[in-house]
């Protein structure tokens, strides 16, 4: 603990007595810096240290890096590294909810990346000693070596993605001849259906036609039997009235 007195700001007595509201400002830095250190020491024993292990395919895959980016934005101070044993161990300080959300979303599996267990294998107050969230490394030889098989198997992923990719194309492809095949088909029977429509229409169309001018040529010859029966009879009577008004002149008077 940061204690200030007297001797440590070189401060005779006299100065003090001389001085009584230099004493007070001293009073009150002590006092302040005792708060602070207080302050520090409770945010320490309200958060947790915690040691985290964690097993799948996660070596090689690139799991660290994405480890220190989740933790960015969580205020989680620590470090994370890989172990022999192909697991990887993360160390960790934080408050409780915050080390939930943290296990949560380290919790993955997308590209290289197969997380199967996490498991927290100790817990103890914070200590305060880490001021920043590190990534431990090995040796040269072993981060280049670790890089450059992560590096052939997302090499690997990628060319099998494109040759599903292409499948799929293919497939698609086919599908797409299949249906425009289909399609035509369809589209010809349709055709070849409006066709034979058009055409009984217009047979039945003709039929009726034929029917309705025969059914008037009919009539025609009725009416016209008819007006000739009527033009004999008129011009009949016509005559019998010129005889019967020719026989009434010729009379004597």
């Amino acid at each position: 603990m940061l204690v200030l007195d007297c001797a440590t700001l070189a401060l005779r007595e006299s100065d003090l007595i001389a001085e009584p509201q230099l004493l007070i400002i001293i009073m009150y830095t002590h006092s302040t810096l005792q708060l602070t250190h207080k302050t520090k020491r409770l945010r320490h024993m309200a958060k947790t240290k915690a040691e985290i292990i964690v097993k799948g395919a996660v070596q090689k895959a690139g799991y660290r890096d994405y480890v220190q980016e989740k933790v960015r934005s969580l205020n989680v101070k620590g470090y994370v590294e890989s172990l022999r044993d192909g697991s990887v161990r993360i160390v960790c300080e934080a408050d409780e909810g915050t080390l939930k959300n943290f296990v949560k979303l380290i919790n993955i599996k997308q590209d290289l990346i197969a997380v199967e267990k996490i498991e927290t294998v100790k817990k103890q107050p914070a200590t305060g000693e880490y001021e920043y969230f590190d990534i431990k490394h090995g040796s040269m030889e072993e981060e280049m070596g670790e890089r450059m098989v992560a590096a052939v198997k997302i090499a690997v992923a990628t060319r099998q993605d494109i040759k599903d990719m292409h499948a799929d194309m293919k497939n698609m492809h086919h599908d797409l001849n299949g249906s425009i095949q289909l399609m035509h088909q369809d589209l010809k029977g349709s055709i070849q259906s409006m066709h034979k429509d058009l055409k009984q229409s217009t047979e039945s169309m003709h039929q009726d036609m034929n029917q309705n001018f025969k059914e008037m040529a009919e009539r025609y010859d009725v009416i016209s039997a008819e007006l000739l029966r009527t033009r004999e009879e008129l011009k009949i009577a016509v005559d019998n009235l010129v005889r019967v008004v020719q026989k009434f002149l010729e009379k004597p008077a």
